[in-house]
């Protein structure tokens, strides 16, 4: 996998949490995975097609996306995930996809994404595909956050 496709996706995430007002967020971590798998309450699953194919998913606790959600709406207290923060956080995961894709684009590569799916639940592990994954492990005052990139 290619470092700036992984640059892509990392500026993609920085810049749009910035424009949230989500200013604290910091990369912790970087791990490989042999296959997309995650274990997180929230997943947020955006497919690529075009020069690029496979999938990244924005992967985090549900406390997390209540936070962040939150922030999304003025910080309005976010009791539950339903279906309003739910919309905002796939709103976040589409601004971030957008924004990277326009990195992608100015590096060479064009590609288009598909809307987001947002997969929920607790003691859940998604397998999404079988395909070598970087994940760039990020945290901020609202929680913790990984962006799993999967390219084929």
């Amino acid at each position: 996998m290619d470092v700036k496709h992984i640059n892509a996706f990392v500026s993609g995430l920085l810049n749009v949490s910035n424009m949230l007002g989500i200013n604290d967020i910091k990369r912790t971590g970087l791990a490989k995975n042999e296959s997309l798998k995650t274990d997180n309450d929230v997943n947020i699953i955006i497919g690529l097609v075009g020069d690029l194919r496979g999938n990244v998913v924005l992967s985090l606790q549900e406390a997390t996306a209540c936070n962040i959600a939150s922030k999304m709406m003025g910080g309005v207290p976010v009791e539950q995930f339903d279906l309003m923060p739910k919309s905002a956080l796939c709103e976040m995961a589409n601004m971030i996809a957008g924004n990277s894709v326009s990195n992608l684009e100015q590096a060479g590569s064009l590609v288009d994404i598909t809307p987001p799916t947002l997969v929920n639940g607790r003691n859940m592990i998604s397998m999404i595909s079988q395909v070598e994954t970087i994940i760039v492990q990020f945290a901020a005052s609202e929680g913790t956050i990984a962006i799993n990139i999967s390219l084929e």
